[in-house]
């Protein structure tokens, strides 16, 4: 055996255990990440009926993040729907649109959100459907009801706050007695008897000494 040969069996013996380990740090790396992207497309998928929820407004501003580090089509699909869902969120119509403008913006995000759910479900291996992304959302009419109160309620403070309405007030009943409404009653025919035929305020001097 010559030295070359020497060499060349040590570096295999040392290789062999630092290759092992650089394999296995990659491989735990692949799954944090993969873990990571999963999360996120959870978070999405179970909150795609309630996009004002913090977790889904969360994990839209993470896709960047956990996707755009892959260099596969899959994961460029992604990226290019979420920007597509981003560009479309800024193009929101002013809350004094027609119905029929916001409405129409309203479709169009729900294009683009089924898009990138299924961009995302692809990369990360599930099989859904468009029909499952856009349908399959259970979400009860009452907990609707209660995020519609509670937007009512929040738009209309604000717009009190803003000076843009005023707080409606009706009163209904005053309480009252007979008593009170006489005394009121003479006190302001003293009040009128009080003023001349020219407006003026009548007053007597009263001498205290001869009272």
């Amino acid at each position: 055996m010559d030295n070359m040969e020497i060499v060349i069996i040590a570096a295999a013996t040392v290789a062999g255990p630092i290759l092992a380990v650089q394999a296995q740090k990659w491989i735990e790396r692949a799954g944090e990440r993969r873990k990571a992207r999963r999360a996120v497309f959870h978070a999405l998928m179970s909150n795609r009926a309630t996009r004002l929820h913090d977790d889904f407004v969360r994990a839209l501003n993470l896709i960047d993040l956990e996707f755009s580090s892959g260099k596969s089509a899959k994961d460029k699909a992604v990226i290019n729907n979420w920007r597509a869902l981003f560009g479309e969120y800024h193009q929101a119509p002013p809350d004094s649109a027609p119905i029929e403008e916001m409405r129409a913006w309203n479709e169009r995000i729900s294009d683009r959100l089924v898009s990138l759910l299924s961009a995302m479900a692809t990369a990360l291996g599930y099989d859904f459907s468009e029909e499952q992304l856009r349908r399959g959302i259970y979400y009860p009419k009452g907990r609707l009801d209660l995020e519609q109160t509670q937007l009512a309620i929040l738009g209309g403070l604000r717009q009190i706050l803003e000076g843009k309405t005023s707080l409606p007030m009706k009163l209904t009943e005053a309480p009252s007695s007979a008593e009170l409404v006489e005394s009121q009653i003479a006190m302001m025919k003293k009040s009128a008897n009080a003023y001349a035929e020219d407006g003026a305020l009548r007053v007597r001097m009263v001498d205290d000494k001869k009272s």
